[in-house]
């Protein structure tokens, strides 16, 4: 379920990527300064490793040269370890905190995924 509740999350910092980027906007045509804070630069990053993995994953798996797949498979190793990092710091810092998912969650979880497939 952390996965469930980390794409969730994703989802969540990008909407409000897109809000901080229209208020960055707005208080820069005011002549505020805008303010960058650690976890927002952790959180981008974060983002970015994810959107990367896809990207490479992709690339993996669309190479039809050997030597081309492999080492896009090395970077996506580093990549993957790159996020672990990222995640480990924010999570430390208690800018990244996942809940466990309750009996119930997991319940609803797993019947739509099974309705799903009817």
């Amino acid at each position: 379920m952390a996965f469930k509740q980390d794409m969730q999350g994703t989802q969540n910092m990008q909407g409000q990527q897109a809000q901080q980027g229209a208020q960055s906007q707005q208080s820069g045509m005011s002549g505020q300064g805008v303010q960058v804070t650690e976890e927002s630069l952790l959180n981008l990053a974060l983002n970015e490793t994810k959107l990367m993995a896809g990207s490479i994953n992709t690339y993996i798996l669309e190479a039809s040269d050997d030597a081309l797949r492999r080492d896009y498979m090395t970077v996506l190793g580093d990549i993957y370890s790159q996020q672990k990092q990222l995640f480990d710091c924010m999570e430390q810092k208690g800018y990244y905190q996942l809940a466990d998912a309750t009996a119930q969650e997991i319940e609803q979880t797993r019947a739509k995924f099974q309705n799903a497939g009817k």
